[in-house]
């Protein structure tokens, strides 16, 4: 699988909200994606999936261009006054909307067992802007990535909340270990504070993405028979 975007750029009202950008990611790979804070990271984000059509230059997963094609393969996590919650809603009514976008039961009951399972049941009450910077960013990019479609995920400006670089990064790091493409969009101060080479937003020559080991499958554990003749024998030896 691959994610390209050849020279795209995006004009605004009054200036450009994007210089021609180019950038690419595959499976088990991370990129940043920094720029100025501002318009240009969802601008990024929403060409890159198929959300916008930019203004010169393309985009392609796996070598189509396909806008819906984009749209299904690629989510946009938290982007400002586009897939960013309400932040007045309560944490349980956000997670409900979004598991229902992702086909899967969507009751109170499913809602709330979902939140235990991802070690987030206290905050179900809690009114969205309330929750801390790193659970919100978790809990968000863990609902988009419970699309059954989903391949890459472009996490957009997780450094505006605040919080450690490192938190975000790492999620992003783990989702590419299980083979999803991922593009962070953040400020240069948080990719210099995470000493990652990163890509820029107004260039086209970029340093490649980081390569993430995939995550080593489970070895099955045997059971113990409490009746081994193994351990009969050691015992009579005893």
């Amino acid at each position: 699988m691959e994610l390209e975007a050849a020279g795209i750029s995006v004009r605004g009202p009054h200036a450009p909200m994007l210089h021609a950008t180019s950038v690419s990611v595959a499976d088990h790979q991370v990129v940043l994606l920094t720029g100025y804070p501002g318009a240009g990271h969802v601008a990024a984000a929403l060409g890159l999936s198929g959300r916008l059509k930019p203004d010169t230059g393309r985009v392609r997963f796996d070598g189509k261009s396909d806008p819906a094609l984009l749209r299904r393969r690629v989510a946009v996590v938290d982007a400002p006054g586009i897939t960013e919650p309400d932040d007045a809603l309560p944490v349980q009514t956000v997670v409900g909307e979004e598991l229902a976008i992702a086909g899967r039961k969507a009751g109170r009951k499913a809602v709330l067992e979902w939140l235990n399972e991802h070690d987030a049941a206290e905050h179900a009450d809690k009114r969205f802007e309330h929750l801390p910077v790193a659970v919100r960013t978790r809990l968000l990019t863990e609902l988009t990535v419970a699309r059954p479609d989903v391949q890459v995920v472009i996490l957009t400006m997780p450094d505006r909340h605040g919080g450690d670089p490192h938190g975000w990064y790492e999620l992003g790091r783990g989702l590419a270990a299980q083979g999803y493409g991922v593009i962070i969009t953040c400020a240069d101060a948080s990719a210099r504070l995470l000493d990652v080479k990163a890509a820029r937003m107004g260039e086209t020559d970029q340093p490649d993405p980081v390569q993430v080991a995939p995550v080593a499958p489970v070895e099955p554990v045997t059971p113990i028979d409490e009746e081994d003749p193994i351990d009969e024998v050691e015992e009579a030896e005893a």
